[in-house]
């Protein structure tokens, strides 16, 4: 991908200077010849539209379309055990302020960041997260009701819930990276805390295929979370 770009802007780079080199030879021809004043204005004249023609097709080739992803929730499962009498609120879930861009946030070393301007989230990242944990954790543990806050006015959860994402990256080398804490309240009072971390490395790295893996990590972690809630409501 980011071949292809350099590529692009080398190959018109060097058509403009091809031109603009032609364009300084038209010139001092015509100042050098014995041509009549007519004759040099009409070769001046062709070699601007020359150079124009070659500025406006730099300029105007097709630019790279965005694309765009997103984070989606593990499909339905069958189960023979429900927890109808369970309720869940989940209260919060927070993500670091810079990945919180539209664009996909690709680590080109532990401190440096690289914004892909063309691969780019289709919602706000940490929205989607809320969406696919609440959708997963409803999944997972079957029969039980589990909002995201603001909660109905008639939504009275038994346990809340809130998690914290210090880390949800991606490298150029294919590594996918998420760690958590989270916090579960019974009747406000303490009953868990967890903390996460998950780390995989992709063998083939695309934009797509690294979107992939983070999807992994926050099933994995929706799963872990799942657990905690099952464990503790026997």
């Amino acid at each position: 991908m980011f071949w292809c770009i350099s590529k692009k802007n080398s190959l018109n780079r060097r058509l403009y200077c091809f031109c603009a080199f032609i364009h300084y030879l038209f010139m001092n021809y015509c100042r050098s010849s014995n041509l009549s004043d007519d004759n040099r204005r009409e070769v001046a004249l062709k070699s601007n539209i020359i150079l124009l023609t070659t500025l406006i097709l730099c300029g105007c080739g097709k630019s790279k379309e965005s694309q765009f992803y997103i984070l989606t929730p593990i499909p339905p499962q069958k189960s023979h055990h429900f927890y109808n009498q369970v309720q869940i609120g989940i209260d919060s879930v927070t993500i670091p302020d810079y990945i919180k861009k539209k664009q996909l946030m690709i680590n080109q070393s532990p401190n440096h960041l690289n914004i892909e301007e063309f691969d780019q989230w289709a919602g706000p990242l940490d929205k989607n997260i809320t969406l696919v944990l609440t959708t997963n954790l409803s999944t997972l543990i079957p029969g039980a009701i589990v909002q995201s806050a603001p909660f109905d006015s008639k939504f009275n959860p038994d346990y809340h819930l809130q998690v914290d994402i210090s880390q949800f990256e991606i490298d150029i080398h294919g590594t996918s990276i998420l760690r958590a804490e989270y916090i579960i309240y019974r009747q406000e009072k303490l009953i868990h805390k967890g903390n996460t971390y998950y780390h995989i490395t992709i063998p083939v790295v695309t934009p797509e295929a690294l979107v992939k893996s983070m999807n992994t990590n926050l099933t994995s972690l929706s799963i872990k979370i799942a657990h905690s809630f099952i464990k503790n409501n026997k």
